[in-house]
């Protein structure tokens, strides 16, 4: 069975959240009810088309794969905004809606989404839909994408933080405290504007997670990143617990805020 399998078939109980690591800064999540949400899946090759930039890690979607009732982009550089194959997912699921700032939200009309089907996510504005709240907050990545976002997530009964691209702020971290997460998905490749490991750990800890996650690391080698430093990091301080996924690994969490079981990833 491969991951798009898997996804599709997976059964999440009352009060439970999966999440799966797409890789790269992407994951897919899951709730009891069947909605799916997918932020800044990369599943394509445009960043070599685009940049130059080869992919180092396999894919193991396709953009026809998907289907999620919520599609969130952070920013538009191509690893987030993903130019070949956001277009197909606009085609084949209609019944998505896409979420990002202005900048995504003006691209997203050029790729041909239509309007009802784009819903502005700049910061501080909220989308929420039943159980499902989504929040948009700061992201520091520069010049290089002066709308950014980060993600405060409200799904299945548990909370998220997506860091999006963005440099390390001690006041950001207590923003994100506010909203007491219970998971972080934070970058770690430390180029581009980005933390790095000991500061994504930090952030962790500050932001009062239960579980950190890095991401954001070893798609392409310009990126880098350190997730054994990340983890160890953590583990040394005692206040956080780490959680490396695998790409394609999904993640069950339970209505104790405890990981039930691994699913193994897709070959």
């Amino acid at each position: 069975m491969n991951l798009a399998e898997k996804l599709h078939h997976l059964k999440v109980a009352p009060g439970e959240s999966a999440v799966c690591w797409l890789g790269q800064a992407g994951f897919f999540l899951k709730d009891s009810q069947g909605k799916e949400l997918v932020i800044d899946p990369y599943l394509t090759n445009c960043g070599e088309r685009l940049r130059g930039f080869k992919r180092l890690s396999p894919i193991l979607l396709t953009p026809e794969d998907l289907s999620p009732d919520y599609y969130i982009i952070t920013h538009p550089h191509f690893d987030h905004f993903d130019y070949d194959a956001v277009p197909s997912v606009i085609q084949t699921s209609p019944g998505t809606l896409f979420l990002g700032p202005a900048s995504c939200w003006h691209k997203l009309l050029e790729q041909g989404a239509p309007p009802e089907r784009c819903q502005r996510l700049n910061r501080n504005e909220e989308y929420q839909d039943g159980t499902v709240k989504i929040r948009g907050i700061l992201a520091d990545h520069g010049t290089m994408a002066p709308d950014a976002i980060g993600v405060l997530l409200e799904m299945g009964g548990h909370r998220f933080y997506f860091s999006g691209d963005t440099a390390f702020h001690e006041a950001l971290c207590r923003d994100v405290a506010a909203f007491k997460p219970d998971m972080a998905m934070l970058s770690v490749n430390g180029r581009f504007g980005n933390m790095n490991a000991a500061e994504g750990a930090r952030a962790a800890v500050l932001s009062g997670v239960k579980y950190g996650t890095p991401c954001h690391f070893w798609t392409f080698a310009e990126h880098g990143g350190d997730p054994d430093e990340f983890c160890q990091r953590l583990k040394n301080d005692g206040r956080c617990q780490p959680l490396c996924f695998r790409q394609g690994e999904i993640q069950i969490i339970s209505k104790n805020n405890e990981l039930l079981y691994r699913k193994e990833s897709a070959s």
